[in-house]
């Protein structure tokens, strides 16, 4: 969906968001309130930590998806790590967001960032990998480099960030859409908390957003214009 059809259609920005709730202390109730709320404003998803993946699944069924973060926060989990995480989550999640090797990346081991992604990749199959690069602690270049090894390792999109070190602006969106193919998705991810938000982060590149304020979304989406 491109930032015309939105501006045209705000309401339409449900079909975007990954409602997410990624809090290390979230509880069994808030999960499924998080739930409950993607059912009711017929959000994408709902994004958890892999303990609520069940939970998610059970409570959305067929509804809507459940995407569960990987090699969180920090992606310093080797490869094997990510991969049983992701075949533990094989009945629950339909979507894997996970982080890449901040380490090698830090480091300029581009090889073993690519082999980090590909190795789970792999293991996710079929599934939608979302690669978390944490754009909000790099430069542009950096931002640009990320994104192409995500893009070279077979992501199917690229993330900006867990959230933890400062929300995501539309320049980092940019700069991602700008260093991958159009066949990449790009996901938006930390402070988005308005429509006017995510309409800028969609006119930057984004095709999905991820956000804690899925609903306050949703009801500006309403009341915009």
């Amino acid at each position: 969906m491109d930032a015309a059809t939105l501006r045209a259609e705000p309401e339409r920005v449900a079909e975007l968001i990954d409602h997410t709730n990624v809090d290390p202390v979230s509880t069994t109730a808030e999960v499924r309130d998080l739930c409950e709320a993607v059912l009711e404003h017929d959000l994408n998803a709902a994004c958890v930590v892999p303990y609520h993946a069940e939970l998610a699944a059970e409570t959305l069924g067929d509804a809507a998806d459940v995407v569960v973060v990987v090699g969180f926060p920090y992606g310093v989990q080797n490869a094997a790590a990510k991969r049983a995480e992701v075949e533990a989550l094989a009945e629950s999640a339909d979507e894997l967001d996970m982080v890449l090797d901040r380490t090698a990346l830090a480091n300029g081991d581009d090889e073993a960032v690519v082999t980090d992604i590909r190795a789970v990749k792999q293991a996710v199959g079929e599934g939608t990998l979302k690669v978390i690069i944490e754009s909000p602690t790099l430069t542009d270049d950096g931002i640009r480099r990320a994104a192409r090894l995500v893009d070279e390792a077979g992501g199917d999109f690229v993330k900006t960030a867990v959230g933890y070190d400062g929300g995501c602006d539309a320049s980092e969106v940019r700069a991602i859409r700008e260093a991958v193919g159009p066949e990449t998705g790009v996901k938006a991810s930390g402070g988005i908390g308005s429509f006017e938000d995510a309409l800028e982060m969609v006119a930057a590149g984004a095709t999905r957003i991820g956000a804690s304020s899925g609903v306050a979304i949703v009801e500006s989406a309403r009341s915009w214009g």
